[in-house]
């Protein structure tokens, strides 16, 4: 399906009071959206970048069945489209740069920014990973203050949410991996020939690892190379503040709206008797809670994506 998509920019403040700018993009499958359908907002991964929702986007308004108008994705601060306009911090502050907390904020600067027409609409939050601790504390930003929370229903895929020194000490063992990935190469071509036979890549849907290649890596002067470089990805294990906030902040969330979860079967991010204890805590409090039978931390698997049916929980 062919969808219309336009790209902004929005401003926001992140960490130690850094002035911040990060891309959203908007897809319809028409210059007239229907007013009356839901509005989705995705949020990716550590290391992924919005257009990697871009499968899931096609498929959900494809459905004829599903009634939606828009849909929205937010590049995180330090990933992808966005890091161009924020690159001096690093060298100057990665750390706050890479800041997980601050892909919440940027999400608030989204609903600030007077684009995103969440008042008075079916908005529906979706995040991964790092994308799911974005709309918790985006969320949380309006419970605080006593306000409704803009999402009428949110889905939340593998969220990692962990107490924070369990947090820590599991995230930095991405760190020297992470740092150490090859990132650069000749060609788009041999990009795309190197991923599709190495970890974790080569596990990937085939269109989800089409995607990266096609909206992840850019030219450069020595070839071609991954927007988000490994340096920067790495930086944004070992604060696992935003993890535990999103363990301490979803019963407030649960409380006002639907939540619902989605994992992997396979336990290649998250030790099992970490989710276990989360799904222990947590199940009593959620709409629903699914699997993706033999997938992993990324739910991609095999000929297809079973995601693709499960994210269809509207309320």
């Amino acid at each position: 399906m062919l969808l219309l998509s336009k790209k902004s920019v929005i401003s926001f403040k992140g960490a130690e009071g850094h002035d911040l700018k990060a891309v959203v993009a908007r897809y319809t499958k028409s210059a007239e959206p229907s007013p009356g359908g839901a509005i989705l907002l995705f949020t990716h991964a550590v290391g992924a970048h919005k257009e990697q929702w871009l499968p899931v986007i096609e498929r959900l308004f494809a459905d004829s069945e599903l009634n939606i108008s828009e849909a929205w994705s937010l590049d995180a601060a330090c990933h992808g489209d966005s890091l161009p306009y924020n690159k001096d911090l690093i060298e100057t502050d990665l750390q706050a740069l890479a800041d997980l907390a601050a892909y919440g904020e940027a999400v608030l600067g989204l609903l600030a920014s007077g684009l995103f027409p969440y008042q008075n609409r079916n908005v529906i939050a979706v995040g991964h990973s790092a994308g799911c601790q974005a709309i918790v504390r985006s969320s949380i930003a309006f419970v605080n203050k006593g306000e409704p929370i803009p999402f009428k229903t949110i889905i939340l895929v593998e969220p990692v949410f962990l107490p924070d020194d369990i947090g820590t000490s599991l995230l930095s063992r991405y760190i020297k991996p992470t740092s150490a990935r090859k990132w650069q190469w000749k060609s788009r071509d041999e990009a795309a020939e190197y991923l599709s036979s190495t970890l974790p890549w080569k596990r990937w849907h085939k269109e989800i690892l089409e995607v990266y290649v096609e909206y992840g890596i850019v030219h450069s002067i020595s070839g071609s190379e991954l927007k988000t470089p490994p340096k920067v990805e790495a930086a944004c294990y070992p604060n696992a503040k935003a993890q535990a906030e999103g363990l301490q902040n979803l019963p407030a969330l649960t409380e006002q709206r639907p939540v619902h979860v989605i994992f992997g079967t396979r336990y290649d991010f998250v030790p099992k008797k970490l989710r276990d204890g989360f799904v222990a805590s947590s199940k009593d409090r959620l709409r629903s809670l699914r699997s993706v039978e033999g997938a992993g931390h990324m739910v991609r698997k095999g000929r297809r994506n079973d995601a693709f049916l499960l994210l269809i929980p509207w309320s």
